[in-house]
């Protein structure tokens, strides 16, 4: 149906339920797989962006809206299309999360521990 209970009970079923605890994990875990770490790394990569890098809140901006014309506007015959032309936009702004995350871990790593609260010791 596409009255408006159904709509909103579909919606907050993927945007609470599916996204956050399977769709989202699974594409990081999948990406450990690719390049080569591990699960927990993958699952602490999640974290992060989720904690730093807004990416459900990015995730809900965009799919809310989205999903919410899905189930009640577009008719089925289009709906593949549709999505598929919104999750190619989606795909540039999560590969700039995941990135943008990275980056930000892989600065942190690299900043220096002052041992003595003056100077770092580049000597290891």
């Amino acid at each position: 149906g596409s009255d408006i209970q159904t709509v909103l009970s579909k919606v907050l079923c993927d945007s609470l339920l599916v996204t956050p605890f399977v769709c989202l994990p699974v594409a990081y875990v999948v990406k450990s797989i690719i390049f080569q770490y591990s699960f927990a790394e993958a699952i602490s990569r999640y974290r992060y962006d989720v904690m730093n890098n807004g990416l459900l809140v990015k995730y809900w901006s965009l799919w809310g809206p989205v999903q919410c014309l899905t189930f009640g506007v577009i008719p089925q015959h289009f709906r593949i299309v549709w999505i598929a032309v919104v999750s190619f936009f989606w795909l540039i702004i999560f590969s700039s999360i995941t990135a943008k995350g990275q980056n930000d871990r892989e600065n942190l790593d690299d900043s220096c521990n002052l041992e003595d609260g003056v100077s770092c010791r580049i000597d290891g």
